[in-house]
């Protein structure tokens, strides 16, 4: 992918937003506005969906702090799209995603230190929480995208 390119997505990537606000509950897919990057050129991106449900004592600002600091770290090690940082519903449940150019450049981030560390503190801060992963690629002549679980 040309650095113009990648550069057009990465802007258009920025502007995917929730469609509706129960997006926590939906299929990926069906949460968000996901035609803002249908147009572009690509053959396949990676997508990591998060969802928790955060403990009722949660220190939100502790978890603030880490993860921006492996936001941070995912930003250096390239290939991020986009990442939503979802809020919780009444529920307490939540759903975040990080859009990348391809699997080794999640991966590669998720070995980073302040990843782990983020990772870390999941128990204290979670009830329950799942990754989702998938293979997102276009649809015909710049059609609805292709979702495919992983």
């Amino acid at each position: 992918m040309t650095l113009s390119l990648r550069v057009g997505l990465q802007e258009a990537a920025q502007r995917i937003s929730p469609v509706r606000s129960d997006y926590q509950n939906l299929p990926i897919e069906q949460g968000f506005d996901w035609p803002v990057i249908a147009g572009y050129d690509f053959d396949r991106l990676y997508l990591v969906v998060f969802r928790s449900v955060r403990r009722p004592d949660a220190d939100l600002d502790l978890l603030r702090w880490f993860d921006d600091l492996a936001y941070a770290e995912a930003l250096r090690s390239g290939g991020l799209l986009r990442y939503f940082k979802g809020d919780a519903d009444e529920r307490r449940r939540c759903l975040s995603f990080c859009l990348w150019e391809s699997r080794e450049a999640a991966l590669g981030a998720s070995g980073g230190k302040k990843h782990e560390q983020a990772a870390s503190i999941t128990s204290r801060m979670y009830v329950s929480y799942d990754l989702e992963r998938y293979e997102l690629t276009p649809g015909e002549e710049g059609g609805r995208l292709h979702f495919r679980r992983l």
